[in-house]
């Protein structure tokens, strides 16, 4: 089930940096993907949002070292208090 908030964080990711970079023909799928494989969720969608939330961060502090942010050790403390919520709700 943790398999559908991290494809749809990755798709989401990939979905709005295709939009930024002006590339519409793969930005469209990917977003419209998003939101079919986010519809897919085991649980209601309150407590989905608040999962994929906190997955999406993470997906996001890995997309922004991969491109080259240094993140600082409030983000690190961050990161980690989100994973540690989203474990307590799956």
């Amino acid at each position: 089930m943790i398999h559908y908030y991290v494809l749809s964080a990755i798709l989401e990711i990939m979905g709005c940096y295709y939009f930024y970079k002006g590339n519409y023909l793969l930005a469209i799928p990917a977003l419209v993907l998003f939101a079919y494989t986010l519809g897919m969720q085991p649980y209601e969608p309150a407590r989905a949002y608040v999962i994929y939330g906190g997955i999406y961060i993470v997906c996001s502090a890995v997309f922004a070292l991969m491109t080259g942010v240094v993140l600082d050790a409030r983000d690190w403390l961050g990161i980690g208090l989100m994973l540690a919520g989203v474990l307590i709700l799956l």
